[in-house]
């Protein structure tokens, strides 16, 4: 809670004060963005992703034509980053050099032709939403499966249309916007649904969830249920992430860095 504190104090003084410090502006539309705990930069296009620093500079880059459109990233191990080819059913893992770990897995070969999501669990492991059987389901690094939820629109009563699946800590979150953020344990037991709707997707931090919605920076702490919203008075932004002291600002035709001007 300290560092989302932190954060939120940070881009409040920085907009009341003018106090935020361009970085670089990049001119890219159309694409999608993330980013990893070292403030790495990650931007995805079509069958293409480039890795830039957190100033800005681009650094590698990696494409699979055969493989088709990347559909979502997974850069919380910036050793070990997750991409998802769903029109495919592939997963392919970089290393930190943008270069290919291993061979990429073919979902379907594994049972999971309809996988619609996927990401990083802990020891080399990779959660998938199976959108077949309305599960969430653990595969080791061998591929084997350690868990699986079972029929989760059954147990909870639910219509499931997730669109964002995320491990961070001992907690696995899946963003199902109707609902709410369904959260559960690292072994795949639900434990509650955040009622926090429509959102694409969301970062988290320790016990804080934070996300870019109604013009605003919001949070929620998962201890105390305590919410709080920073208005941002900028139409044109499209996303917003944090990390180390950098500020990543999406708008339709630009992703613009900012850090703190002390």
């Amino acid at each position: 809670m300290r560092i989302f504190a932190f954060f939120l104090l940070f881009i409040f003084c920085a907009f009341s004060e003018g106090d935020l410090k361009p970085v670089k502006k990049l001119p890219l539309a159309g694409v999608q963005f993330t980013t990893d705990p070292m403030g790495n930069l990650y931007v995805m296009k079509n069958e293409r992703i480039d890795k830039y620093d957190r100033d800005g500079n681009l650094q590698r880059s990696f494409s699979d034509k055969t493989a088709g459109e990347i559909s979502s990233v997974d850069a919380t191990n910036l050793l070990r980053i997750v991409l998802f080819y769903r029109n495919f059913s592939q997963v392919a893992f970089l290393d930190n050099t943008m270069s290919l770990n291993g061979s990429p897995v073919r979902l379907q070969d594994l049972g999971f032709a309809q996988a619609t999501l996927v990401c990083n669990s802990y020891d080399n492991a990779l959660w998938l939403y199976d959108q077949q059987n309305f599960e969430l389901v653990r595969l080791q690094n061998n591929l084997q499966v350690s868990h699986r939820t079972g029929n989760l629109a059954q147990q909870l009563n639910v219509e499931l249309q997730p669109a964002f699946l995320l491990e961070s800590g001992n907690r696995l979150f899946l963003n199902n916007p109707s609902t709410g953020i369904l959260v559960f344990d690292v072994f795949g037991t639900y434990y509650k649904t955040i009622p926090v709707k429509g959102l694409k997707n969301f970062q988290v931090n320790g016990d804080v969830i934070f996300y870019f919605a109604n013009g605003g920076l919001n949070s929620y702490h998962l201890g105390t249920q305590e919410e709080g919203k920073l208005a941002l008075a900028d139409s044109t932004l499209r996303a917003v992430r944090m990390e180390k002291e950098r500020l990543y600002f999406q708008r339709d035709s630009t992703i613009e860095i900012y850090q703190s001007g002390n």
